[in-house]
């Protein structure tokens, strides 16, 4: 795994995550919003307050809590805190510890959770899981 600790990486992650938490709804701003998202992310407030002036290299752990408080995967602050790369995601995408993709977890990636949409999604999905390919009828 490449950690990139130059000084512009940490610029361009700090603009990077202050934009992230703005969209929140976390106007940073503001007096004591910094403070609240810190919090809310349950982060030190000096920490945030370094990785927003881009003079802090985050660790995982703090980078695990930043993704969970914005809704985001591990993987694309990873990214954008130059802590991995897309090489680096594309062999852990490839693991097989991870469990098939199945009808019921694909509704909850696309975040469909109202019962009656939900059983609709996983009834087309099954079937089309059951539906023989088509012939190529090109020839």
């Amino acid at each position: 795994m490449e950690h990139n600790d130059a000084p512009d990486q940490r610029a361009q992650f700090a603009q990077w995550l202050r934009a992230q938490i703005i969209r929140r709804g976390f106007a940073l701003d503001a007096r004591g919003e910094q403070a609240r998202f810190a919090r809310y992310a349950g982060i030190p407030a000096g920490t945030l307050s370094r990785l927003l002036a881009g003079t802090a290299t985050p660790d995982i752990s703090t980078l695990r809590l930043i993704a969970r408080a914005l809704d985001l995967r591990l993987g694309v602050v990873l990214l954008r805190a130059g802590i991995a790369t897309e090489d680096d995601l594309d062999i852990a995408s490839r693991s097989t510890d991870e469990p098939p993709l199945t009808p019921e977890r694909a509704a909850d990636e696309l975040g469909i959770f109202e019962p009656a949409a939900r059983r609709a999604f996983i009834a087309s999905t099954e079937a089309l899981l059951r539906t023989p390919p088509a012939d190529d009828e090109s020839g």
